[in-house]
């Protein structure tokens, strides 16, 4: 098995649907496009069921982990949780099995992982010579299990990613946090920007001039107590003559009866427009979705530590963005003004920068901004940047290889 800088490097990302296996799309293919000298050649590794969309001829993908069933197939609750504790430690098997038949795998590359299971998985694999690389997309994480107290999990994830060889980020200030969670003597962090998503239907994006005429909101994503879409609901009531659609799978059902439902039913009684759609949208349904309103919003709380997927989708489909500053989002817009933030994480101030957003007239300068971060956060500058940390990482193991050959030889001179 080859160690050095030759050999393959493993992306690993079971997930077959949504935002990750775009990510992994996304990144692979532009790191086909990159990859000039052949070092090592790059190789996805997926479920089973990986979707026809997320699938290339650029690269290799090796769809052999076990797919992963839905919640809505099993019976109840109990079935559902017995599924998955089977479901995890059964997949990290099948893909360490295969990895025995792989000598010339040099590398893995985590996009996600199982944080109970990770720690042995990684000892596995760095006692086979190889090395390990993990994409942190959530410095915190979005839920806890319900059963696990969270300093157990933290525990998890921290051991995990202190015994990988290297980690990325997505902005510089997740980069500090991640650091500061770890401590001293953690692995490399490098910093790889998000990209903005591909848009296959470019020619259905609306102006932006006809945009901030409609008052039509959008909340897109999973909802989770750290998006904040109770603070959303209060702030329509100070919104007179808006409308909001919530499109997104309820992935904490205790907070989207006790919090969300309750206060869609008093917006509607109230005579304010509220779609929802609580259900995964599939790809194929996007580009519309999109292209009918006039503002993303993303009222996430300081729980959200992570850089959102859902600001770049906004970004791809050149509509505005409203944000609270948490996770990356702070810094992005420190460099491009896409639309408004806010920082208090209060109905009022949510409300007051909808109102900025669409006071402003031409939208002009906004679109030159939108189009200038499109630019910046492109995945080319992703994947260059996701090859440097290889280097750095393949070549001081190469050199540490050379160095270990060189102090044999000397050893053996000295004994003749």
């Amino acid at each position: 098995m080859s160690t050095g800088a030759n050999g393959t490097i493993l992306m690993y990302t079971p997930s077959a649907d949504g935002g990750m296996a775009q990510y992994a799309w996304e990144l692979m293919s532009a790191l086909a496009r990159q990859q000039p000298r052949g070092a090592y050649r790059i190789e996805m590794v997926s479920g089973a069921d990986l979707q026809e969309q997320f699938r290339s001829d650029e690269y290799e993908v090796s769809a052999v982990l076990p797919p992963l069933r839905h919640r809505s197939e099993y019976s109840n609750r109990l079935s559902w949780v017995a599924g998955r504790l089977m479901h995890y430690p059964r997949r990290e098997r099948r893909f360490l099995k295969w990895l025995e038949g792989r000598p010339d795998v040099a590398a893995v590359h985590f996009q996600e992982w199982t944080p109970w299971l990770a720690g042995a998985v990684i000892r596995r694999i760095r006692a086979s010579g190889r090395r390990v690389f993990h994409t942190v997309h959530n410095v915190v994480p979005h839920r806890y299990p319900a059963c696990v107290p969270k300093a157990i999990v933290n525990g998890w994830i921290r051991r995990a990613c202190r015994a990988c060889d290297g980690l990325f980020v997505h902005t510089e200030a997740l980069g500090e946090r991640l650091s500061s969670v770890l401590g001293e003597g953690h692995p490399p962090i490098h910093v790889v920007p998000h990209g903005v998503w591909t848009v296959r239907d470019a020619a259905r994006i609306p102006a932006l001039d006809e945009r901030l005429k409609w008052r039509r909101l959008l909340f897109f994503g999973s909802i989770r107590r750290n998006k904040g879409l109770d603070l959303l609901l209060a702030a329509m009531e100070r919104l007179s003559g808006y409308s909001l659609t919530i499109a997104g799978e309820a992935h904490e059902r205790e907070y989207f009866r006790s919090s969300v439902l309750p206060a869609v039913t008093r917006l509607r009684q109230a005579g304010v427009q509220v779609e929802l759609l609580d259900r995964f949208t599939p790809e194929e349904e996007v580009p519309a979705l999109f292209a009918r309103h006039g503002a993303v919003m993303l009222p996430y709380t300081q729980g959200f530590v992570a850089q959102s997927g859902v600001i770049f989708m906004a970004l791809a489909h050149e509509i505005p963005v409203v944000a609270s500053e948490a996770g990356g989002m702070r810094e992005l817009f420190a460099q491009f003004r896409v639309g408004e933030t806010f920082a208090q994480e209060t109905p009022a101030a949510l409300a007051e920068a909808v109102s900025r957003l669409h006071a402003g007239g031409s939208g002009a300068g906004l679109i030159e901004q939108i189009r200038a971060a499109k630019r910046r956060f492109s995945w080319d500058q992703a994947a260059r940047a996701t090859l440097a940390g290889y280097d750095k990482v393949m070549d001081a193991v190469a050199t540490q290889g050379r160095r270990q050959t060189d102090d044999r030889a000397v050893e053996a001179t000295v004994a003749f």
